[in-house]
């Protein structure tokens, strides 16, 4: 039997870097093959849908969507695959942000073998790998975790949302059903110590986002929780914690984060047909993506990138029934690349622009 060889599609909109990355997986001999790339976030998603690859790497800030914004749409078709961040921002802060989009890991530009090498085999061995054992060896654990991870993911969204809305105890309850989700993942005490503490600190970004008054370094402790020996004592340290936030929760009960969405909203009304990301919109109101892409989806009920192709598609239906050009409404609603336009009114109207405009 050959070796398994790991699916990859590289996304930066310097063709050099895509170039080199390519290059260097050749020359490195990893198990790994790149089967799409793309040098902006509109082909980028459509490349990770056309390939469905085990692992993407991708810029974060690119013409057409940027990279946390492709993230948050491709998650919803492709959930198993591994998203690593490309990016230019080095801080330990901007890193550990990513890591709560659900990114796995993250290198830091300029590119080297040794970066890169570093991340795949860590990707490899602490994701690949135990998938595969997993997957022939014992299915069904497979798929314990599997439903634990997506657990997971649907209790960062509620924990955040009761934050958003001041509720203190469906935090607390959030939280505590997350740690047991977290012992069912973690193989061994120093995962779950390193699994904990990033959860942890997620919800502490979010809370001094809210609450800039609030000190991080007060709510937690890298020093304090590595000194935790056994499961018993992290869990007694992350429950102190949970509490500490939820103390703070419940002293705080603004309704502002109402407002930032009713404001966030009227700027993309007014901006729909320019290359608005997640990046930006965080930024304006100063919030992390993270944060922003989970408090945007509780407060309007669905995603920021369907919430924006949706508006831009019902000004589309608008502009083609005015008699403007099918090219031209691509272009006036936001859309450079007419093909994909094309593609996304279909997926969302169930016929092409041109079968559209001649019905009316």
């Amino acid at each position: 039997m050959g070796r398994v060889m790991y699916r990859l599609v590289v996304i930066d909109d310097e063709a050099i870097v895509v170039e080199a990355v390519k290059a260097m997986i050749t020359r490195l001999g990893l198990n790994y093959e790149v089967v799409g790339f793309a040098f902006d976030g509109i082909h980028g998603l459509e490349a990770v849908r056309q390939t469905e690859p085990d692992i993407v790497l991708t810029d974060i800030r690119m013409p057409g969507l940027d990279g946390l914004s492709l993230i948050e749409e491709a998650k919803e078709f492709c959930p198993d695959t591994i998203f690593v961040v490309i990016s230019g921002y080095t801080e330990f802060e901007y890193a550990r942000r990513a890591l709560s989009m659900g990114v796995k890991d993250y290198i830091d530009k300029p590119i080297s073998m040794e970066k890169l090498k570093n991340v795949l085999t860590r990707i490899e061995k602490d994701f690949f790998q135990s998938r595969d054992e997993n997957a022939g060896t014992d299915g069904g654990r497979a798929a314990r975790e599997g439903a634990a991870q997506e657990k997971m993911g649907q209790l960062f969204d509620e924990s955040v949302s009761a934050m958003a809305e001041g509720d203190a105890g469906s935090f607390q309850r959030c939280m505590e059903q997350g740690l047991d989700e977290l012992l069912k993942l973690c193989e061994n005490t120093e995962d779950f110590r390193r699994e904990v503490y990033k959860w942890l600190c997620v919800q502490s970004d979010i809370l001094t986002e809210r609450q800039p008054q609030v000190s991080r370094d007060g709510l937690i402790s890298y020093q304090e929780i590595a000194k935790k020996d056994t499961n018993g004592e992290i869990l007694e340290y992350a429950r102190k914690m949970i509490r500490d936030i939820a103390r703070h929760i419940e002293a705080d009960k603004t309704g502002s984060s109402h407002a930032t969405i009713l404001e966030l909203l009227a700027y993309i009304e007014e901006y729909y047909n320019r290359d608005i990301g997640l990046n930006e919109l965080a930024d304006r109101v100063g919030m992390s993506t993270a944060y922003l892409s989970v408090l945007f989806k509780s407060e309007v009920g669905t995603s920021y990138v369907k919430y924006l192709t949706d508006l831009r598609i019902k000004h589309a239906k608008k502009l083609l029934k005015e008699g403007y050009k099918v090219s031209e409404v691509s272009e006036m609603v936001g859309y450079n690349n007419y093909r994909y336009f094309c593609d996304i009114f279909k997926k969302c109207v169930g016929k092409t622009p041109n079968e559209y405009k001649h019905n009316y």
